[in-house]
């Protein structure tokens, strides 16, 4: 089987940790091309992963290369025009979430992708984590019966560093080579393109989710809090949201919580017949869920059921996304779960996830439960 000649657009933490090495370690395709505005970016990650050619223009590398397909892993306000320069250039796409920053964007990305005849599939890959495939499969086969409620907490500490001893050190770190806030993407918290805080950027996953398991959502109500003057968006969100199944899911996202910088992220399900705990690790760990199932008869010892999942690098979230990715294009995927195609989200999935994304914030403006009517998609 020839390999796949795959081209990325964007060479930041997402590509470093996320699909550049996915694409190398499962061995179908090759990573020919990058293109990055940033040299520093552009040629760090070419000479991580050995690849022949970096570009600073996503065009040229479009024009120069004879590509398969090409993953997009910019800013979200980027992602639009880079989606139509792909799409005319006849190119299988993944490109990362959020989709879009605004809902014209993602419609028309949408329309674009309709009846295209090449595979298109967007980064929602919290879908390829072992743990979330297991709730699903037991979501479907009713071992929790009807579900009543979706709880979710995930939190960050961020200080501000942007003042006071901080800001001296990530100075210093910068002069001496080490520009944190370039590494880890905190332009999110200062750049007023990036369309919204980090509720903007880690929603979509959960919302996403949300519709995955459990069908429609049909309202959300959100309160947004905003403590660092230096940043251009919300700092803390709670949403609620109520889904066409008749369960509730409240979701809280913060980077305000005192704790280990990469943060925690848990969550419960609650259903008639049992409930579901789960807690993920910041996917550039590459470490499995911890899932626990307590049922009736978990009252008696009232301890939870481990549910194990399976461990490695392969089966963490980047790793299966990748390979269903190039699964399909190589017209032998099966899914997760057999569903094919399916499983991945589509364009307007997460255009979808956008604009309810966008949709807390509204409510939070209008102070107002928003209704799935009044979604601007």
């Amino acid at each position: 089987m020839e390999k796949l000649k795959i081209g990325i657009i964007g060479c930041g933490q997402v590509s470093r940790v996320g699909h550049g090495p996915a694409i190398k370690k499962d061995g179908r395709a090759r990573l020919v091309a990058v293109a990055d505005p940033d040299d520093e970016n552009r040629t760090n990650f070419a000479r991580k992963f050995r690849v022949p050619r970096a570009y600073s223009g996503h065009r040229e590398m479009l024009e120069k290369e004879k590509l398969d397909a090409v993953v997009i892993a910019s800013p979200p306000w980027l992602h639009c025009a880079q989606f139509q320069d792909c799409i005319n250039a006849n190119l299988h796409i993944l490109c990362e979430k959020p989709l879009a920053t605004s809902p014209e964007d993602c419609m028309t990305m949408a329309r674009l992708a309709d009846g295209y005849g090449k595979i298109v599939q967007v980064g929602h890959s919290k879908r390829f984590e072992t743990g979330f495939e297991r709730i699903k499969n037991m979501i479907d086969g009713g071992v929790l019966g009807k579900v009543y409620q979706t709880s979710v907490y995930w939190h960050y500490y961020i200080p501000d560093f942007r003042k006071g001893w901080l800001r001296t050190v990530f100075d210093y770190l910068k002069k001496h080579g080490m520009d944190l806030e370039k590494k880890y993407g905190t332009w999110r918290y200062f750049d007023e393109r990036a369309g919204g805080g980090d509720f903007f950027d880690h929603g979509p996953h959960y919302i996403d989710l949300l519709r995955f398991f459990f069908g429609e959502i049909e309202s959300v109500y959100c309160t947004t809090r905003q403590f660092y003057e230096s940043h251009k968006f919300e700092d803390l969100a709670v949403a609620v949201f109520s889904l066409a199944n008749g369960s509730v899911a409240v979701m809280e996202k913060s980077i305000m919580v005192v704790g280990r910088p990469s943060g925690f992220e848990i969550g419960h399900i609650y259903g008639e017949h049992a409930k579901l705990g789960f807690e993920a690790f910041q996917e550039y760990q590459h470490r499995p869920m911890k899932l626990r199932l307590y049922k009736k008869l978990n009252i008696i010892p009232d301890i939870y059921t481990p549910l194990f999942l399976p461990g490695g690098r392969k089966h963490t979230l980047y790793y299966r996304q990748m390979k269903h990715f190039i699964d399909r294009l190589h017209d032998t995927a099966d899914g997760s779960d057999g569903k094919g195609d399916r499983w991945a989200a589509t364009v307007r999935d997460a255009a979808i996830a956008v604009a309810w994304t966008l949709a807390a914030y509204r409510s939070a403006a209008e102070k107002r439960e928003i209704r799935r009517e009044e979604l601007a998609i």
